[in-house]
């Protein structure tokens, strides 16, 4: 396994994600199953998975994290900086947690636990004081995991997303420190 191991979980090790993963994240990035619920309708070659990488998940302001079983990759998650910018944000002390995982991996709890850990990484290491999650109303699955983590629906965009040739509602979610546990 490429990388040293940053957080454990009950199940899974969350490791940062590293060049030799760009072919795991190509393959990802363009299965349907994980970029029409994440709303990245355009296939990806390994030239943009590396962009990707390197813009995205190496950038200092956020946290992203590679979930993996052993030594397999599963999937991504993120805590990313609030929509307020770097100032407002360690005022605002909060953060967006997103995730995706690879689709042989959907239902083995994977993700509900790679989450959990990086829910108290936020809360406990981080000293984050809110996070919140966008999640489209036709996702079910992700609906049940901020669900079971404690995250509150706060509101509802509607029709804010476009999803399998229609318009869908998108809900936010926020989880406090206070509320946790």
């Amino acid at each position: 396994m490429p990388g040293p191991v940053f957080l454990r979980g009950d199940d899974v090790t969350l490791r940062p994600p590293e060049r030799e993963d760009v072919p795991f994240i190509a393959r990802c990035m363009n299965d349907s199953r994980v970029w029409r619920p994440a709303l990245d309708v355009n296939p990806t070659n390994e030239a943009q998975a590396t962009e990707f990488f390197e813009t995205v998940l190496s950038n200092e302001s956020d946290v992203h994290v590679l979930a993996c079983e052993g030594g397999d990759p599963l999937g991504i998650l993120s805590l990313s900086t609030s929509q307020y910018g770097p100032d407002e944000t360690s005022r605002a002390r909060s953060a967006e947690l997103a995730y995706w995982f690879a689709p042989d991996h959907h239902g083995a709890g994977y993700a509900g636990d790679a989450a959990r850990e990086l829910v108290r990484y936020a809360f406990e290491d981080r000293n984050l004081r809110r996070l919140e999650a966008d999640i489209g109303a036709f996702n079910d699955a992700s609906v049940g995991l901020v669900e079971s983590l404690g995250f509150e629906r706060e509101g509802v965009r509607r029709e804010a997303m476009w999803y399998d040739g229609d318009y869908r509602d998108a809900y936010v979610y926020g989880l406090l420190r206070s509320d946790w546990r």
